[in-house]
């Protein structure tokens, strides 16, 4: 019966909860709304009525409550990815969409805020096709986590799209904590007692490559309560995946059988890789692999990923607050400007991205099975995605006329070109052709550089 429900699934849908798109038309209209209300009001706050200031906080704290573990998930993931460059297959697919979604969430709940804090109503209208987009990307994401629970033959009391809804826009820790359940942090592993049954919900690739030592294997919950009918009620128990988006589900139903004690890894196994890395460690809870990965080529660079990203969001929070402290006399020819330079920044992006496919990585070391891209917009520049990031940054900041955005958005350029420079000599060790590329293009800008 689930066989069949699996194959009913048109294959047009399946196409479109595979691709970047819903994703990509998402950020590319959250972006639309923050021009908009830019150009309609500047930013600039109004008086609101009773009703416009509940619905402003209603949106706001949310999206910064949900800003935080959000942006700490995503950076994690790419601190962690490319310290396994050879096995990241086996993670980007599962749980890109997975991680990106509450930001996402933070982000319209914060344009929201926003566009009635300001009044724009051009924002305002931006801001519901957003939302449209957003609830459609939500079905496409809990369509696919149900495939996939199909696909493994999760068993039991499911918790249902409201609840796999539910956790992909407040995490986990709120959901296991409203079930009963308990989150644990990574760095508390160790407090549980030796008999503790682990459950690992991940799928066999995964748990294969590196586990808890004390851990069994139940790909998204398939088989748990087959093998939870032998085991004591009162002992403790603690169920964990990747990210933490998987193991919530298994927890609740797991507290709905009668355990007492259940206990969820906040995070996954993703924070405690990072946390462990490089040490020994030992007994049920220790990881079968915290070692780095021998086979990975070159070096990632993560202090200059770190410094430009920090830089960049930077830029994004102090030039608006730069220009509503100040209040500078507004120009109308810098704020054309500025918008045609970020835009151009964004179109050389998309441009970049589309010519690269399956080859884009957002570390230095290429694909082992990538290929050489010289077509397109690499054609002229080697590195036109730095280009476009330096662009769009540059052309923000200069929309808003921050002066203090100025040392931020050079931090980013610098950083940029240091990393350029990096990359080459990775690129050109694994692409015999790569020397010769380098005769015809130029780095960054055409002409220039």
């Amino acid at each position: 019966m689930e066989s069949n429900t699996i194959k009913s699934s048109p294959p047009r849908w399946e196409r479109i909860e595979e691709s970047r798109l819903p994703t990509v038309l998402c950020y590319v209209t959250a972006a639309a709304v923050a021009v908009a209300v830019g150009f309609d009001t500047g930013f600039s706050a109004r008086d609101l009525n009773t009703y416009e200031f509940i619905l402003v906080l209603a949106a706001a704290i949310p999206a910064g409550f949900i800003l935080g573990p959000a942006l700490f998930s995503i950076i994690s993931y790419f601190v962690f990815i490319p310290s396994i460059s050879a096995h990241g297959h086996l993670f980007s697919r599962v749980h890109a969409t997975h991680l990106l979604h509450p930001l996402t969430t933070s982000i319209v709940l914060g344009l929201l805020a926003v566009c009635v804090v300001t009044g724009s109503s051009a924002g305002l209208a931006l801001w519901a096709v957003l939302a449209v987009l957003y609830i459609a990307q939500t079905f496409f994401i809990a369509r696919r986590i149900r495939h996939d629970e199909l696909v493994n033959g999760q068993d039991g009391a499911r918790m249902g799209t409201g609840f796999s809804v539910l956790n992909l826009i407040l995490g986990g820790e709120l959901i296991t904590i409203a079930a009963g359940a308990k989150p644990l942090s990574p760095w508390r592993l160790n407090t549980l007692p030796e008999d503790t049954w682990i459950l690992d919900v991940r799928t066999k690739p995964e748990f294969y490559w590196n586990r808890l030592q004390g851990a069994e294997n139940f790909p998204w919950g398939a088989g748990v309560i087959d093998a939870a009918k032998d085991v004591p009620r009162d002992r403790p128990v603690l169920v964990t995946c990747f990210s933490g988006h998987r193991s919530p589900a298994v927890a609740v139903m797991l507290k709905k059988l009668g355990f007492q004690t259940v206990y969820n890894l906040n995070w996954g196994l993703l924070y405690l890789i990072l946390l462990e890395r490089g040490r020994k460690t030992q007994g049920p809870f220790g990881l079968t692999r915290c070692q780095r990965d021998p086979d990975r080529r070159g070096e990632d660079y993560k202090g200059i990923s770190i410094g430009y990203v920090t830089l960049a969001v930077l830029t994004l929070i102090v030039a608006p607050l730069e220009s509503s402290w100040i209040s500078p006399s507004p120009s109308y020819l810098r704020e054309i400007a500025g918008g045609v330079l970020g835009l151009g920044g964004l179109l050389l992006g998309w441009l970049s991205f589309q010519a690269l496919g399956r080859n884009f990585r957002v570390f230095a070391a290429p694909r082992r099975s990538g290929t050489l891209v010289t077509t397109g917009v690499y054609s002229k520049v080697r590195h036109p995605m730095y280009t476009a990031t330096i662009m769009a940054v540059g052309g923000y900041a200069l929309y808003f006329g921050s002066w203090f955005s100025l040392p931020l958005w050079l931090g980013v350029a610098i950083l940029y070109v240091i990393k350029a420079i990096k990359e080459e000599r990775l690129l050109e060790q694994h692409y015999p052709g790569y020397a010769e590329y380098c005769k015809r293009t130029w780095k960054l800008v055409p002409f220039i550089y």
